[in-house]
């Protein structure tokens, strides 16, 4: 179990390090490291050139999640751990210093594959919040939340998936520490990805 683990979480790690989003602007001629937030996952990339691009650096992300999940399940390697493999790698990147995205993207691949049920009510909250407060990390905070509850209330997927969540979405919370602290002090910026900034 340890063995398949391992090589499961470091398959989803391969694919979580990949820095689309970064690569993207790059090659657009920006460089998000020194743009918007600074962040290189998709929702500053949405900032600093408009919606196409958030939609593209979004599903790329969010295929970084899912296709090394359905790899491992079709190799019968435990799926969670890919799963937490490629999203610890898009948080922590090594690339980048262990500097990397939210992970919300990259979750929300995970929780497609994973859980389908759970993640289409955990996505509706995140579109709700987002369009009633237009502010994408209260979203991305609420997605993650909803997620926790909602596959326990569907009893969805197996008992550890279901706590590989729970850790995944504590992961989440803390790599918005800032933007918490910001929004209890009612200073988080609210983001239009639907143009450019």
């Amino acid at each position: 179990m340890i063995v398949s683990c391992t090589i499961a979480f470091f398959l989803g790690a391969c694919f979580g390090v990949i820095p689309f989003s970064y690569l993207i602007a790059r090659i657009r001629g920006t460089n998000l490291r020194s743009t918007g937030s600074g962040n290189i996952g998709a929702t500053n990339l949405g900032r600093a050139m408009g919606l196409p691009f958030f939609i593209i650096g979004f599903i790329l992300d969010g295929l970084k999640g899912l296709v090394p999940v359905i790899l491992a399940q079709n190799l019968a390697y435990p799926a969670a751990c890919a799963g937490a493999g490629a999203i610890l790698g898009h948080i922590f990147n090594p690339l980048f210093a262990f500097r990397g995205g939210k992970g919300v993207s990259t979750t929300i691949g995970v929780a497609l594959a994973l859980m389908p049920r759970s993640f289409v009510v955990a996505m509706a909250v995140w579109v709700v919040t987002y369009l009633v407060t237009s502010i994408v990390s209260l979203a991305s905070l609420a997605f993650a939340v909803s997620l926790v509850l909602v596959s326990f209330i569907f009893a969805e997927a197996t008992p550890f998936d279901r706590i590989f969540i729970i850790v995944m979405a504590f992961f989440i919370i803390v790599a918005h520490r800032a933007n918490i602290a910001r929004l209890l002090q009612g200073q988080e910026p609210k983001t239009n990805i639907w143009r450019k900034q």
